[in-house]
């Protein structure tokens, strides 16, 4: 539990990265997205946490409330996925969501 909440402390940028011996390793899929991994095999347990670069930081000046707009839509559903299967598939395989 002391290594996720320090990889959280790092990812958020709370602290430097020298002040860590965990395993940090970054890379990029050909799709663009940055990926931290810290590989941590005492427990048999998975933590992902999904960051997007954006938010009411990145809004012109009278147009805001699209990135929380967004962030709803986001669980609405699609054309594979219905409404309320993101969270049931993650609860079914042992997962939880905080949003």
């Amino acid at each position: 539990m002391k290594n996720a909440v320090v990889l959280v402390a790092l990812l958020c940028g709370c602290l430097p990265a020298a002040q860590s011996d965990i395993p940090i390793e970054k890379f990029r899929p050909d799709n663009g997205m940055k990926v931290i991994l810290s590989q941590d095999n005492t427990v048999p347990v998975v933590a992902v946490f999904i960051i997007y670069n954006v938010g009411s930081r990145s809004e012109e000046k009278g147009r805001s409330g699209f990135a929380h707009l967004f962030e709803h839509m986001m669980f609405e559903g699609s054309q594979n996925a219905p409404k309320g299967t993101h969270g049931k598939q993650v609860q079914m395989n042992g997962g939880s969501m905080r949003l």
